[in-house]
Parts: C-alpha cells; structure tokens; sequence
C-alpha cells in the first residue's frame, strides 16, 4: 500500500481541498453538504482507506475529516497514522464512540481535531479553521531562515 502512493501525489492548487473518509452515506453526504457551504472543495468521499488511497494518488487533500470506524482492513485511527506518517495529511476525526481506549488511541496520533457525531456545522467550522489556522501557522514557521 505504501509504495503505491508515497511520492506520487502532489498538491493540485491552493484551494482547502477536503477528502471525506465515512462509510455511512447519509452522514457522508451530509458532511459534504456542511463544508462545501462553509466555501471548501470536497475532493471526494471514500468508505475505506483503501478506497481513500485511490483518490488522493493523483491530488493530495489539505485536510481529512476521518470517520474511525471504517470498512477495510484499516481503522480510521490506523489510517490517519498512515496518511500523516507517509504524506504529512493531516486529520479531523469525526466519531459516534468516544470510549475511554477509542479516545486514548486518538490522542496518540497527530490529529487537528474530534468531532463527535452527529457534527454540528458551527463546531464543523470552527474545527477546520483551527485545523487550517494552525497549518498556516507552521508552513509560515518553517519558512523562516533559522538565526542561529
């Protein structure tokens, strides 16, 4: 799976560009609605990560708002460990379980984000610019010569 995608994709244009990774349609549709009203591109909606991995071959998303419990071989926490470690993606998660093990797997990897379902657009807006306030903020940082 590694091989497949690492180095292949590229960032296609300046625009926030969001990938959705939910196996339930409805939901899916439904988060689509709410970011393309808060003025965001959505690149597309997978149910698995493998699914996920065909999309962003060709075009790297800014941000991914990931359900944890998916279809495939891979959760949701497992995939966001994957998409960070090998294409520096970073990851909103968006979840109905927030049990203590779910919630302390979560916090051991690099997310922007959790939101619970069902996801409120105000909050939904308030976490992606967060989210998206926050990568700004280490792209300007690590622009800057070092003055060593």
């Amino acid at each position: 799976m590694e091989d497949s995608i690492k180095g292949t994709s590229i960032i296609c244009s300046d625009e926030v560009r969001v990938l959705i990774i939910e196996d339930e349609y409805v939901i899916a549709a439904n988060l689509q609605e709410m970011v393309e009203a808060l003025g965001y591109e959505v690149m597309g909606i997978a149910a698995s990560v493998e699914d996920a991995l065909e999309k962003i071959a060709d075009c790297l998303p800014s941000l991914v708002l990931m359900d944890i419990r998916l279809q495939g071989q891979l959760d949701g926490i497992e995939a966001a460990c994957f998409l960070w470690d090998n294409l520096q993606i970073p990851i909103i998660y968006i979840t109905g379980h927030s049990d203590r093990h779910t919630l302390k797997r979560m916090e051991m990897t690099f997310s922007l984000g959790y939101l619970p379902k069902p996801v409120k657009s105000s909050e939904l807006k308030a976490t992606i610019a967060s989210a998206l306030n926050f990568l700004s903020e280490n792209k300007q940082h690590s622009e800057q010569p070092d003055d060593r």
